[in-house]
């Protein structure tokens, strides 16, 4: 080990224990175990940006989790943004730069941060968040993004999305979710929208060769300059041009310090590992450890004009058509009926069932850059799922609901699959059924129906206790935690908790993007009355 190596550990092992000191005595910043190959290349990217004359500032990594949305994000921002609970988010606390406006509206709206930093955070023009680090085991998603949050302005009322959520009496009762100002600042609007396409394990792998358990670097800014500026920095140090990422913030976004300008926050999420997931698993140890460093690196020369991106390019998603499905999903809906002894008034059975509502397509639009033209709440989407999902569901009069769908990960239009149970007042995930445990699961009708393994059928309601024999086993209880009691004399009443399932179909295979939902049959939620 070279003396200039020895004096870089011993210096930020220094660091690591001041900070942590603090942590301890004041609970002031949060500090993860990062290898001490990963703290030399940040330490020497650091010295190299600062020799160039660029200002660097280091943040840190932490967990979003259920108990930050309970604690936090539902009392600041009114919601929990349909957040995943199987899969917690890794999100990147900045450091605010001297003079940058600190917002006090959307302050822990991520949950707790120390005086001094931030989640979501405004960009400089002339400025790249850089993140680098070990990426986490084997999974079967892991991805990472950027998204603006929140931006001063208001809703386009006369587009056709606001206007079919304001007008239709489907989709009413979801207006102020999907059209919400910050509560503590209604001159601002919550867009919380993907800004392009994200640097997934698909993209990872084909430009670098492999992703799991590699070091890997990210860029994310507004400006050309400075990503060929950090681009040479990390040569210097040593690292190949294939192993960086550039997320551009297109030219769309409203950058600066001030008050007045967009603020942003970068998220990394990482689902279904190929281990069991439990305590000491690889899995487990790396989203406890959390092995990454985030630093924000700004030019300091005000008077150099920075070099803009050009506005969003989406990549093209392509999908298998399931239409030749069709027919076998409407025949397994008519015989769950017939097994239930429900009379259907349809041949179809169409007035006992009714699709999940695809998100995506027009007039909805739920597409970040589309999302951000009409000032639209995206619930941080991404272009590497589709996103479907019911209305709002009442459980407290004996319902049942089943859940008959193609199963993506059999058709190929995934890797994986999410069955999601969200409680509707906060828009919280309290529950996920992944793909894994969907599958077979509609083989009982392999008689009735053709292609059997590429359904799906799953079961919710209150309690599943007495109900194994009709619905195999795989049913889940919304239990009264998860789901609270309606005590209002209108079961439909907007106070009351509800119900919601939402379907997320993850990169299909062979791309590295989403499926084309146009192409994908929408799940049927098949309301059954308890006999």
């Amino acid at each position: 080990m070279t003396a200039r190596i020895k004096a870089n550990v011993f210096c930020w092992c220094l660091i690591a224990i001041f900070v942590a000191g603090r942590s301890a005595e004041s609970g002031a910043v949060p500090v993860n175990s990062v290898p001490v190959s990963i703290e030399q290349d940040a330490q020497h990217l650091t010295d190299a940006l600062t020799a160039q004359g660029f200002q660097v500032t280091r943040g840190y990594v932490k967990l979003y989790t259920q108990e930050d949305c309970d604690d936090y994000s539902y009392d600041v921002m009114k919601s929990c943004f349909g957040n995943n609970p199987a899969a917690p988010y890794v999100q990147f606390n900045m450091e605010y730069w001297p003079g940058e406006f600190e917002d006090p509206a959307t302050q822990y709206a991520f949950g707790f941060t120390p005086e001094g930093y931030t989640t979501s955070f405004r960009f400089d023009p002339r400025e790249a968040v850089v993140i680098l680090g070990r990426m986490p085991p084997p999974a079967e998603y892991f991805g990472i993004q950027t998204y603006v949050f929140t931006r001063e302005g208001t809703f386009k009322t006369d587009s056709p999305t606001y206007q079919l959520f304001l007008t239709n009496p489907f989709y009413n009762p979801m207006l102020d979710t999907f059209f919400a100002v910050v509560p503590n600042n209604t001159n601002r609007i919550q867009l919380f929208a993907s800004l392009s396409n994200s640097n997934n394990n698909v993209v990872i792998r084909n430009q670098s060769g492999s992703v799991f358990n590699q070091e890997r670097f990210f860029i994310i800014t507004p400006d050309q300059y400075m990503n060929n500026a950090v681009r040479k920095a990390l040569a210097g140090i040593f690292v190949k041009d294939k192993y960086i990422f550039t997320e551009p913030i297109p030219s769309t976004m409203t950058t600066g310090l001030d008050a007045h300008a967009d603020d942003f926050l970068v998220i990394m999420r990482y689902a279904m590992p190929h281990d069991v997931g439990g305590p000491g698993s690889p899995s487990h140890k790396w989203r406890t450890d959390l092995p990454l460093v985030v630093l924000r690196v700004k030019d300091t020369n005000n008077n150099r004009t920075s070099e803009p991106y050009g506005p969003p390019v989406l990549d093209k998603r392509t999908a298998v058509d399931e239409s030749y499905l069709a027919s076998d999903l409407t025949k397994l809906v008519v015989e769950v009926n017939r097994r239930w002894g429900q009379q259907c008034t349809k041949a179809d059975c169409s007035d006992r069932a009714r699709d999940f509502v695809d998100l995506q397509p027009p007039p909805i639009n739920f597409v970040g850059p589309l999302c951000t033209e009409i000032g639209m709440n995206c619930l941080g989407d991404g272009q590497d799922a589709t996103y479907q999902m019911t209305p709002n569901l009442n459980l407290d009069q004996g319902e049942i609901y089943a859940v008959a769908a193609t199963l993506g990960t059999k058709t190929g239009n995934a890797t994986y699959v999410g069955l999601g149970v969200n409680a509707s007042l906060k828009l919280k995930g309290v529950g996920n059924v992944e793909s894994d445990q969907l599958q077979n699961t509609a083989n009982s009708y392999a008689s009735e129906i053709n292609n059997p393994d590429k359904f799906y059928l799953y079961y919710f309601t209150r309690d599943c206790t007495g109900l194994e024999d009709l619905t195999g086993g795989n049913c889940l209880s919304i239990t009264t935690d998860m789901v609270a009691v309606c005590t209002e004399s209108d079961p439909d009443s907007p106070l009351c908790d509800h119900l919601k399932l939402s379907q997320r179909e993850y990169i299909k295979k062979g791309t590295e993007r989403g499926p084309d939902s146009t192409l994908v049959l929408l799940p049927k939620l098949i309301m059954i009355k308890k006999q």
